[in-house]
């Protein structure tokens, strides 16, 4: 169950990564914060929260919990209310499938807190490569934008 939460936290945090990328191409430059709190609410999950609840079970499962109604709230929650409301329609994958992923993980993680531990080394592993990932984009991506 925790390695299904560790999935499923990934590959909400990528998705909403590679979402921001693609309006923010598009856009060609950003009108609000409120992208740039879901694209850093995104890389905290991808690099420290989806692995956190390993080796603290009820913490991770509150920050992660938190940190995912931020990014949703932040941001994939106005293309979800555009897709019903407003001129522009964006297809459901891209609105509604944030709202999915956001609702398995935070169901997952506080199912996962009562199973059993993994391997330590297997965590290590597991915790090291999203971290060194999301820390090269969220440098780059700040130094870039910033710099």
């Amino acid at each position: 169950m925790k390695i299904l939460t560790y999935i499923s936290s990934l590959i909400l945090s990528g998705y909403v990564y590679l979402l921001f990328a693609a309006y923010l191409t598009v856009s060609a430059g950003l009108n609000s914060v409120l992208p740039l709190v879901s694209f850093y609410s995104a890389l905290i999950i991808f690099g420290f929260l989806s692995w956190f609840h390993f080796f603290k079970p009820k913490p991770g499962a509150i920050l992660l919990t938190i940190f995912i109604a931020i990014m949703f709230f932040s941001w994939p929650v106005f293309l979800l209310v555009e897709n019903f409301t407003g001129e522009y329609k964006p297809g459901i994958m891209e609105s509604g499938l944030p709202l999915l992923l956001s609702i398995i993980s935070i169901i997952l993680v506080w199912k996962a807190e009562r199973h059993k531990d993994i391997n330590r080394n297997l965590k290590l592993l597991l915790a090291s490569l999203p971290l060194i990932f999301a820390l090269f984009v969220c440098s780059y991506f700040t130094f870039k934008a910033f710099f």
